[in-house]
């Protein structure tokens, strides 16, 4: 194991006793474990290079071709430039947002918000600025730009979650990353906004939805209040 993800031990000759290899050896692995625990042991197993380098466990260079050696060995993941995570990741959600800069929106709100109970395959994220895909094992993150669209938020515990009322605005505006317009309008019956969520609603389609688009939100609205 130490050999697989520690190459140094593996080139030692076993025949020729070289103390300075084996002690460069020994310090690389000692310094990767510690920065091993250092990202396991941060909230959500997730942390960036700056709090790393807080942390004075090594010069700047060394610390990244440390970080570099335990994302290659799978031991953690690098989300994007300075951003790492534990591995497995311990929170999908905190890593969506960790990798992009905007709120979980879509069918992944409606998951958070208890609205539909089938944990989507996708992570979406709704950013401010462009729109593209990254795969990490098992798990697809997506970012969907909505520009000035990309509003009508709140936090929600550890991560910021589209309101109700802007995940059902999202929903229609975009369906494909959203569920089966039919299991939508049931979620959103079961849902039961308030007046004030309506007005919310409402006020996006004013907004943001010009000319016939807005007769597609008008139809669901109708269809959720029967």
């Amino acid at each position: 194991m130490i050999e697989r993800n520690y190459p140094c031990f593996a080139t030692i000759n076993r025949n020729v006793y070289n103390k300075q290899n084996i002690y460069y050896c020994m310090l690389s692995y000692k310094l990767s474990e510690m920065v091993l625990k250092a990202i396991e042991n941060s909230p959500m197993g997730i942390t960036n290079l700056e709090v790393l380098e807080s942390l004075s466990l090594s010069g700047p260079f060394t610390l990244k071709t440390t970080l570099s050696r335990l994302n290659k060995s799978g031991r953690i993941i690098r989300l994007k430039r300075g951003v790492y995570s534990s591995n497995p990741m311990r929170d999908v959600y905190a890593c969506a947002q960790a990798l992009f800069n905007g709120y979980l929106g879509f069918s992944t709100a409606l998951y958070l918000r208890g609205l539909i109970s089938e944990l989507p395959f996708t992570v979406t994220v709704v950013t401010a600025s462009k729109s593209f895909t990254k795969t990490f094992a098992a798990y697809q993150f997506k970012a969907v730009a909505l520009k000035e669209k990309a509003v009508g938020f709140e936090n929600k515990g550890p991560y910021v979650v589209s309101t109700r009322a802007k995940s059902l605005f999202d929903c229609i505006y975009l369906p494909k990353y959203s569920i089966e317009q039919e299991k939508l309008v049931n979620a959103f019956k079961d849902a039961s906004l308030l007046p004030s969520e309506w007005r919310e609603f409402r006020h996006y389609v004013k907004k943001f939805a010009v000319g016939d688009i807005s007769k597609r939100f008008l139809n669901v609205e109708r269809a959720i209040k029967g």
